[in-house]
């Protein structure tokens, strides 16, 4: 792993100054983005730091009482005997984030999304943890444009153009949605990842989560422009060309039908295909199987459409009973 940089108290203060600006909106301003970083016996007092990011980070006998980290991203960080009294990180994200030998005290976490947050020899008397809720890590599955075709039976949410780390989205999307009392008392566990188009792509599936739908519908539209969120049901007619779930099922239904080895007379292999469908109750399909085949008046046709009804085998592996032969009254024009 790479040794962590040091950062300087100058350096903190100016990332300050240019942090609040970009806050604020202003000219100049910049958000503070640490990556990798050590800060030693560094003074955030009174210092805010509200939507910053720190990654892969750690505080060493730092003062940070009166810090403000609203809505901060805190992920792979470790806080060693700093002094926390009164820090503030209502509506934060904390991932993999220790405070070991902190003190704590009046400090305020409300509203936060917590994942594998721990407190190890801490002073945390009056420390506010209200309606902070932990974020499971969700499971990526890696999809195909056509597994999605598959999936008629299912809803869910689709994201478009979401590039970076995909763990984040689904923390950051499961985030939006308990915050706006979307999701309640649940949060998405799993995730179909897809490209198309040039673009990654996630799906959030409706499976095992409560959801308020009539806000979620509101959200997505509000969101759009930033998103491109749409329903699986629109995406997979309007971007992939239709669900093909159907025409599986229809495959899959096709009975076993030994027509290689048999005499090749294509009234014969038409009634052996027309007893095989009979015999397992698809007398209507093979009505419709003879009136095409008498009406195609081509043979090499003919053979195409019994395989629409039929998955042909051979009578090596399923012999015939001759003693169920019936008679079919067939008349070719």
């Amino acid at each position: 792993m790479d040794e962590k940089r040091k950062v300087t108290q100058e350096e903190l203060d100016n990332a300050c100054i240019l942090h609040n600006k970009y806050i604020e909106g202003e000219d100049g301003g910049k958000q503070a983005v640490f990556e990798n970083c050590s800060f030693e016996r560094l003074s955030f007092n009174n210092k805010q730091f509200n939507s910053a990011v720190f990654r892969n980070c750690d505080f060493k006998l730092c003062d940070l009482s009166d810090t403000g980290m609203c809505f901060a991203e805190l992920n792979n960080v470790k806080f060693s005997g700093c002094d926390c009294t009164t820090f503030t990180a209502e509506e934060a994200a904390f991932r993999e984030v220790t405070f070991d030998k902190c003190d704590l005290r009046s400090a305020v976490f409300t509203h936060s999304s917590l994942r594998n947050i721990a407190f190890d020899k801490c002073e945390t008397d009056s420390m506010s943890m209200q309606n902070c809720y932990e974020l499971p890590e969700a499971e990526i599955i890696r999809v195909s444009p056509e597994d999605l075709r598959k999936m008629k039976d299912k809803e869910g949410l689709i994201l478009q153009g979401c590039g970076g780390d995909l763990q984040e989205w689904a923390d950051g999307i499961n985030s939006a949605l308990i915050d706006t009392e979307i999701l309640r008392h649940t949060a998405f566990e799993k995730m179909y990842v897809f490209e198309n188009e040039g673009h990654t792509n996630i799906m959030f599936p409706f499976d095992d989560v409560e959801l308020d739908i009539g806000k979620l519908a509101m959200w997505r539209l509000q969101t759009h422009e930033q998103f491109g969120g749409t329903w699986l049901s629109d995406y997979v007619p309007n971007k992939l060309g239709g669900f093909i779930e159907e025409q599986l099922a229809q495959e899959q239904k096709k009975p076993d039908c030994p027509l290689i080895g048999q005499d090749s007379n294509i009234y014969n292999l038409m009634g052996i295909a027309s007893k095989t469908l009979k015999r397992n109750g698809m007398a209507e399909q093979a009505k419709e199987m003879c009136e095409r085949i008498t009406s195609s008046g081509d043979y090499n046709k003919a053979l195409c459409i019994i395989g629409e009804y039929v998955s042909i085998t051979s009578v090596d592996d399923d012999d015939m009973d001759e003693g169920e032969d019936e008679e079919m009254e067939v008349t070719m024009n």
